[in-house]
């Protein structure tokens, strides 16, 4: 539906209920990404309010006041836009929801999404990043100590997308199957763990327990539910609220969808840098040193501003405790995004960084499970345009790849 369309039949609503809300204009519409969703800044009302109109398939108002409510016993209500109105609208046989936000304050009619002022490559101002990733570890307190299994801490975090026909779909076109422990990146010796074996079976990880802190979440956390005005940061959209989450997932949903939004992937230079940013972000938690490359002087800005404010979380030595709970946000966040993008090159780029983050959780000293063996392995081809292929051994004699006396034979 055009959003000329959708003004219209807001209007006819407003009057027909009298609340006062029409007229509504637009004044500009934010570009936006992947969503299907359509973002608009707009003047509505006799007074000329200007607010933020968001058209989407959800239904906020269910969820928002209990997301108001926690950020309201945490003084940081003020980052909230405040939720007018809802309206259902009938299209083609299913329901739109117009969410209208009223955002108060000077110097609003310049806003932008965090999306937006990323793709066009703004400035994205420190104070502005700070108050972002502040109110992320903020709003939601008292956050809770738990010991979960990583199997219940990802599920939390997928919510209604684990396991369901999208996300199986969005593996087998990529070729992966559940059955396959480790992955060959073009059949090289970097070899990673399969996301969909390590999280298809709880008996998998034979009991093992790790820290959490958990607290509600955000749960959408991305580009286009964020408008940015001139001095702080807007949040919009609680329509995916989680309860009991790892509290680093927004933070990390916000970075890995930014970072699969803003990067291309269709090059093999592009695909080359995928992976070396990949590695840096699942090398480390607060310093990272982001690859230099085409396009890259924002990101490398960008993605260390984002962490800097991790330190209310983790900064005390003792708190390394959460660092594997951080690597499998970073899991789930990938998985979440190979689910959402169409294109099979961003759904491969997606995969490949739930699959550097999970080695990176394997690897840590309080898992310690990263034992690659050739066994259970296949060729996930990225840069090689070939298919994926399944992983034979032989004995070689002379020849070694990981195990000694065997060699790794690519069986098509």
């Amino acid at each position: 539906m055009e959003i000329t369309d959708v003004l219209s039949k807001i209007n006819a609503l407003s009057d027909k209920l009298q609340d006062k809300i029409a007229p509504v204009e637009m004044l500009s519409k934010f570009n936006g990404g992947r969503s299907e969703a359509v973002v608009c800044l707009v003047e509505y009302g006799a007074d000329n309010k200007v607010g933020i109109l968001k058209v989407s398939k959800a239904n906020e108002s269910e969820v928002y006041h209990k997301a108001y409510e926690i950020a309201s016993k945490n003084n940081m209500n003020k980052y909230i836009a405040k939720l007018i109105t809802s309206y259902e609208i009938k299209n083609k046989g299913s329901l739109l929801y117009a969410n209208l936000y009223d955002l108060a304050g000077d110097h609003i009619y310049k806003s932008e999404t965090f999306l937006d002022k990323v793709l066009n490559e703004d400035e994205l101002k420190h104070s502005i990043i700070s108050k972002i990733t502040k109110f992320l570890f903020t709003w939601n307190k008292e956050h809770q100590k738990r010991f979960m299994s990583p199997m219940d801490i990802v599920k939390g975090e997928l919510s209604y997308r684990y396991m369901d026909k999208k996300y199986e779909a969005a593996f087998e076109e990529i070729g992966v199957p559940k059955d396959i422990k480790w992955i060959s990146l073009d059949g090289t010796d970097n070899i990673m763990p399969n996301p969909y074996y390590f999280f298809n079976n709880e008996d998998i990880w034979n009991g093992l327990k790790v820290t959490c802190l958990t607290s509600y979440a955000h749960g959408d956390f991305q580009g286009d539910n964020i408008i940015i005005t001139e001095d702080k940061p807007i949040i919009i959209d609680f329509c995916d609220l989680l309860e009991d989450c790892n509290v680093f997932h927004d933070l990390r949903y916000l970075e890995s969808i930014t970072l699969g939004d803003y990067m291309e992937t269709n090059l093999n230079c592009d695909k080359e840098l995928w992976i070396k940013a990949c590695n840096s972000l699942s090398g480390g938690i607060i310093n990272i040193d982001i690859p230099q490359g085409k396009g890259m002087s924002l990101l490398r800005q960008l993605m260390p501003m984002l962490r800097e404010n991790l330190k209310l979380i983790v900064s005390d030595s003792r708190n390394v405790i959460y660092n594997p709970s951080f690597f499998l946000a970073g899991t789930a966040c990938g998985l979440i995004n190979m689910r959402k993008y169409k294109g099979i090159n961003k759904k491969k780029a997606a995969f490949i960084y739930a699959a550097y983050n999970l080695k990176t959780f394997l690897k840590d000293e309080a898992v310690n499970l990263f034992n690659p063996s050739l066994d259970s392995c296949m060729v996930f081809n990225w840069i090689n345009k070939k298919g994926n292929s399944l992983v034979t051994l032989q004995p070689m004699g002379e020849t070694t790849f990981m195990d000694s006396e065997k060699l790794l034979k690519v069986v098509k």
